[in-house]
């Protein structure tokens, strides 16, 4: 099995170029091996995304305003790992139920990634929520983006033709949706317990 491999190359100055709302823009000068380097990047606080599928073999999703494409994304139930000390499976708890006014019975981890390592140490984590129901009380009120945020149970069938077709692009979707093919056919093989150790996250 491969795996990615941790390493502190000596840094020689860090700075943060831009304080951001969300999120800051560094730049590092560092030594790498024998030669000197300077990066630039976004340190991210991390986010969780939720693939949730129903027992017709529908995804829940939402579609949500963004605002560097300017465009209307159909993607998973996601956000930031912005509230400090929680966990990462009752984030992922809490953005289902705040984007969609579900809860899930059953959660299992479907796959870490880093969208853009190169630029960004953002990681997410995806989980296979299973089990869906409304909640008694609904869909709390969104703010911003997610106030007026529809939401709709698609077929897993129609979400790849839609991602074969180039006519929705939202990494964690296409992501999502292939990492829910592989594990409708080998659950055991792909899928891991909700709280499995986050071995990718480091920062």
């Amino acid at each position: 099995m491969i795996q990615d491999e941790s390493v502190d190359f000596p840094i020689n100055t860090s700075e943060t170029k831009f304080a951001g709302r969300i999120w800051d823009v560094m730049q590092d000068e560092f030594t790498f091996r024998d030669e000197t380097l300077t990066r630039d990047y976004i340190v991210h606080p991390g986010a969780v995304g939720v693939i949730a599928l129903n027992d017709l073999g529908q995804m829940l999703l939402v579609q949500q305003y963004r605002h560097p494409l300017r465009k209307m994304m159909w993607e998973p139930p996601a956000g930031l790992l912005d509230v400090d000390g929680e966990d990462p499976l009752d984030a992922a708890k809490r953005e289902l139920l705040e984007e969609t006014g579900y809860i899930a019975q059953d959660w299992r981890v479907l796959f870490d990634f880093a969208p853009s390592g190169g630029g960004s140490t953002e990681q997410i984590r995806c989980y296979l929520a299973t089990g869906l129901e409304e909640h008694p009380e609904g869909r709390p009120i969104g703010e911003a983006e997610e106030q007026h945020m529809p939401v709709q149970w698609i077929p897993v069938a129609e979400v790849m033709k839609s991602i074969h077709a180039g006519v929705v692009s939202n990494s964690l979707l296409v992501a999502g949706t292939f990492a829910l093919l592989a594990a409708m056919a080998d659950p055991d093989a792909i899928v891991r317990d909700g709280d499995a150790p986050w071995h990718a996250k480091t920062r």
